[in-house]
């Protein structure tokens, strides 16, 4: 007697569908890993680009680097890099205590070329361009009124910094010499910010910084290249069934059918098939419903491994594979969040600084800091 349970091939046609959304979810965390470890090894590039730049006796050298000098102003200028920060604040109060955030409205940022002293005794020209990143102290406030202010970031001569950037060899108007009665420009090194990104210049090490970026992109690079070996690895058996399984009738022997310790209906089936093929198995009840002992079902039989033979019914279609997908949205959506979250303040488009009391007594502050700086 024949049963009716499945149609030939169904389950096989569910997991060759889900073996192509397998396949989409690994090939796009394998993006995202290649991504993050790619940001990983320029960061971890930069650390000990930054680190050498202590080196007095450091050579320079053409190409991406962190330079290490004092700042120069250029012939004329009266600014090298100034960085103005609009904001305006709110306050609030929750349970007596109040609290004020202030919010940036505007970003201004003055550059002009200007040069570093290397201790190398050469003088870099650099070019920072108009979306410089400055990490400098904003120690200078301009307080417009109660919920407005301005606060100020700026390289001043003198200044130590690291300058991260790519270093060139171009003529300079301020390496000249005196010949045959004209001035003759020569080559001088020329810092101009790195292919595809902003120039950065700190007053602090970037070293620890950079690291610390590297170490951010490694871990989510391997978590994503975890993730790809982890679906492919719950997978394996749909990809052995699809690629290397075979379907083939089996006479049920035996089926006995039970509510294990959490009363779900459980089976124990034996089915014998041809070439002294047989499959035994605990499958759900419901993968079974209608089947008797004598009857005859498919199963989908992968040679020398039993544990991915399974009956092929169209009841328990697989789904592991559709699950592949929302771990890849999620793992990319959450690194690429964390990414951004993450940045220091000088890289996000908007700095929110909060700090405590009301807003007229930060006022008073403000005031009091500058009749001592008097």
């Amino acid at each position: 007697m024949e049963s009716n349970i499945s149609t030939p091939g169904s389950r096989i046609a569910h997991e060759t569908t889900s073996i192509y959304v397998d396949l989409a979810a690994t090939v796009g965390l394998f993006v995202v890993a290649t991504a993050a470890l790619r940001r990983w090894r320029r960061q971890r590039g930069a650390a000990a680009r930054a680190q050498a730049s202590f080196d007095p006796g450091a050579a320079l050298v053409p190409g991406e680097t962190v330079i290490a000098g004092t700042v120069e102003r250029e012939a004329g200028a009266s600014v090298a890099v100034r960085v103005e920060l609009e904001q305006e604040a709110s306050e609030w109060e929750n349970s007596g205590i109040w609290v004020h955030e202030w919010t940036e409205t505007g970003r201004k940022v003055h550059t002009h070329p200007f040069y570093l002293r290397h201790a190398s005794g050469h003088r870099v020209r650099v070019e920072p361009g108009g979306d410089v990143m400055l990490v400098d102290e904003m120690d200078a406030v301009i307080r417009l009124d109660l919920a407005r202010r301005i606060r100020i970031a700026e390289l001043l001569p003198g200044e130590r910094i690291f300058a991260v950037g790519e270093l060139r060899r171009a003529p300079d108007a301020e390496v000249s010499v005196w010949r045959g009665g004209c001035n003759e420009v020569r080559e001088g090194y020329v810092l101009v910010p790195p292919r595809g990104s902003r120039m950065l210049l700190s007053s602090e090490p970037l070293g620890e910084r950079f690291a610390r970026r590297a170490a951010f992109h490694r871990r989510w690079g391997v978590a994503a290249l975890v993730a790809a070996i982890a679906i492919n690895v719950v997978t394996a058996p749909v990809i052995a069934r699809c690629l290397l399984g075979e379907t083939v009738d089996a006479r049920v022997t035996h089926l006995r059918r039970y509510d294990d310790s959490d009363g779900n209906d459980r089976a124990i089936i034996m089915a014998v098939g041809a070439r002294c093929f047989v499959f035994t198995g605990e499958v759900s009840a419901y993968e079974v419903t209608g089947v008797d002992e004598g009857e005859t079902i498919q199963v989908r039989r992968v040679p020398w491994w039993d544990f991915a033979t399974v009956i092929d019914s169209d009841r328990i279609p697989n789904v592991t594979g559709y699950l592949a997908l929302p771990l890849l949205g999620f793992i990319a959506l959450l690194y690429w969040a964390r990414r951004y979250t993450t940045r220091p303040w000088y890289e996000k488009e908007k700095l929110i600084e909060r700090e405590s009391g009301k807003l007229a007594e930060s006022m008073g502050a403000a005031q009091g800091r500058a009749r001592d700086a008097r």
